[in-house]
């Protein structure tokens, strides 16, 4: 009888855990929590804030949207439970989300991550995005940038996992924690019954640990 009692209170202990995490994970209208709606006032470098920018096109499917988001999000949770653990004073890490037109021309101020949803089957179409420093001097264009065979054809683009991601680094101005550096993350795995959740979340972390690691080398006066 006690056996019974002890398994009947695990059970239950598990089961709130579950809710409490549905909870974490869900807004109160069932969006990803991670995704705050209208831009917010973009943090400086210097700050101890490491901001991931996920940029979406609009017109994708709504429940891809939904998964990339939460998928770059909890991976940004393990890396900060992780870094808290390595590092004596890390920096915090935040997730915004921006949905851009299909033929928007965006602008990204000093970002540090940039997280781009991709479409896997696409190689032109898309946003124009900007990348500019903190005095509004352009470091760089990226034309179709929800196109996978654009960012493929780009010099320095690098995937090593054959499948529809990988990693840019750009680099603009002089070594050092002013330089208007970014890391960004391409990733087209995102659509529902493609990647095994488990395989696209193992992609996510990667992609961030290594977009981590260059933000880390800027703030620290170096490139990797």
């Amino acid at each position: 009888m006690r056996r019974r009692l002890v398994l009947l209170l695990a059970v239950v202990a598990a089961l709130a855990l579950v809710w409490v995490a549905l909870l974490l994970t869900r807004g109160d209208d069932d969006t990803v929590s991670s995704d705050p709606g209208p831009p917010v006032e973009v943090p400086v470098a210097g700050e101890d804030v490491v901001e991931v920018v996920v940029l979406v096109d609009g017109a994708s499917d709504p429940d891809d949207v939904d998964r990339a988001v939460g998928l770059i999000t909890d991976a940004t949770r393990m890396w900060a439970g992780g870094l808290e653990g390595l590092q004596e004073d890390p920096r915090d890490l935040v997730v915004r989300t921006e949905r851009l037109g299909s033929d928007a021309e965006h602008e990204l101020v000093d970002p540090e991550v940039v997280f781009v949803v991709v479409d896997d089957t696409d190689t032109a179409g898309g946003a124009l995005l900007r990348v500019v420093d903190r005095d509004g001097a352009e470091c760089a264009a990226y034309e179709d940038v929800f196109a996978l065979g654009a960012w493929r054809a780009r010099s320095g683009f690098d995937s090593h996992h054959s499948l529809p991601e990988g990693t840019f680094d750009q680099d603009c101005g002089e070594p050092g924690p002013d330089a208007a550096d970014a890391c960004l993350a391409v990733n087209g795995t995102f659509v529902v019954g493609g990647v095994d959740p488990m395989e696209a979340f193992g992609l996510v972390g990667d992609e961030l640990g290594h977009c981590l690691g260059a933000s880390a080398g800027r703030a620290a006066g170096t490139r990797g």
